[in-house]
């Protein structure tokens, strides 16, 4: 038997010093655990109940100290790698980006559970490279969402909306670039043939098999330029909005990520909380009203790069719903029983030089992930925005406050294109 009790270890000592008294203890085995307390129980040294108090914890070894003796890292810092998405047809959606954008194929290892193609971007001569990771996983547990029809369904939304230029929430699910790199020619003919309307503010394009869009800012036709906001003027009356000039600079290239939502208030704090982003003040309307674009932004200053989640009120139809499709493509019961739900392919990624200080901020309040190894010495770390449906992954070669929960699963395997 453990000397130490539960109680000693939950509440007196740190995480790694828990983990270095059970490690004297003997073997822990432990399963991915809720964070919920009425479900949290001690599991003993050759006790037959294997259900854990130990937070996201899935171990069937020995724990290992090998945290607190890995050389110091530096300042941890968080760079916007790219995106991984669902796609019904991975191979086209990865054509799109090599036909109008500076980019180029790049391979991933076998996968032979999912379909994957993905491209790196030039996005900007000289700067960082953004990677895009296009998977189809018909297998994966997805409850009852059924990924293929909504895609099918959105992409009808998006393509009318673009031809008719008006607006529907799933445009609200884009990245958006300034000075980017393109192909003049092919973005020429695809107006000409109407698949991009002309706007001389901004050029939207669906990516197709996605749920995605792009936005990229330009001053005429043929030539990008610097967009210094997504504003549409006057899309709510001017007394429901806030009248905020907007002052925070946004880099060339990807300078945001844009989220359809259904809770924007609580996006953004996630992302000051986990993240350390800050919020921001929006141009749009908040708190949100009927019949109007409403808005939350988050906004890392040292990367100048935003996350803007719109609730999006104007051109509501009855049979859709913002609220209803978060609540079909919440993966987040999924995480906490430990599997990968069909949604989370759709997922921001960060890289940063540990991992350690996002484990310790989402345990210390309570919030659901999955943290799995997908290679040698490298780890990703899976969460949910709770009530939105939106995922955020982080990715290291460097995590040493507990062990790699999850086995790795081949869809989240890049090889030598992670890092």
């Amino acid at each position: 038997m453990c000397p130490l009790s539960p109680l000693s270890l939950s509440l007196s000592l740190s995480l790694p010093q828990i983990l270095l008294a059970l490690s004297a203890c003997g073997s822990l085995r432990a399963v991915f655990a809720s964070s919920q307390p009425a479900r949290e129980r001690w599991c003993e040294k050759g006790s037959q109940d294997l259900e854990c108090p130990v937070t996201l914890l899935q171990v069937d070894s020995a724990v290992r100290s090998r945290a607190w003796d890995a050389a110091p890292q530096p300042p941890n810092q968080l760079r916007p790698w790219g995106r991984t998405f669902f796609s019904i047809d991975p191979v086209a959606t990865a054509t799109f980006f090599l036909k109008y954008f500076a980019a180029t194929r790049v391979p991933l290892p076998r996968c032979a559970s999912a379909e994957r193609a993905a491209v790196k971007l030039t996005v900007v001569e000289g700067s960082p490279q953004q990677t895009l990771v296009f998977i189809n996983h018909p297998s994966v547990a997805s409850g009852t969402w059924n990924a293929t029809q909504t895609i099918s369904e959105a992409a009808a939304m998006i393509e009318a909306s673009l031809a008719q230029r008006n607006a529907v929430p799933w445009k609200d699910n884009h990245d958006g670039y300034m000075h980017t790199i393109m192909n003049f020619l092919n973005l020429t003919a695809a107006r000409e043939s109407r698949l991009v309307p002309e706007d001389r503010s901004i050029v939207s394009m669906y990516v197709p098999g996605t749920l995605w869009t792009i936005q990229i800012g330009t001053v005429n036709q043929n030539n990008l330029g610097l967009l210094q906001r997504d504003v549409q003027p006057n899309d709510c009356p001017s007394e429901s909005r806030s009248d905020v000039e907007v002052d925070t600079p946004f880099r060339a290239g990807w300078w945001k990520a844009t989220y359809m939502a259904s809770k924007p208030d609580v996006a953004v704090q996630f992302m000051v909380d986990i993240l350390g982003a800050e919020r921001v003040k929006s141009p749009y309307t908040w708190p949100p009203l009927p019949n109007c674009t409403n808005a939350q932004w988050a906004y890392f200053p040292q990367l100048e790069f935003g996350v803007h989640f719109v609730l999006n009120l104007k051109n509501m139809t009855a049979n859709f719903s913002i609220g209803e499709q978060v609540r079909a493509m919440d993966g987040l019961e999924t995480l906490e029983s430990g599997s990968f739900h069909a949604s989370m392919y759709n997922s921001l990624v960060f890289m940063v030089n540990s991992l350690d200080e996002y484990l310790l901020r989402l345990k210390a309040r309570s919030m659901p992930y999955t943290l799995m190894h997908t290679g040698s010495k490298q780890y990703a770390l899976f969460m949910i925005i709770p009530e939105n449906a939106i995922t955020v992954q982080l990715r290291s070669q460097h995590v040493s406050v507990e062990e790699p929960i999850s086995e790795s699963i081949c869809t989240q395997g890049f090889g030598d294109l992670a890092f």
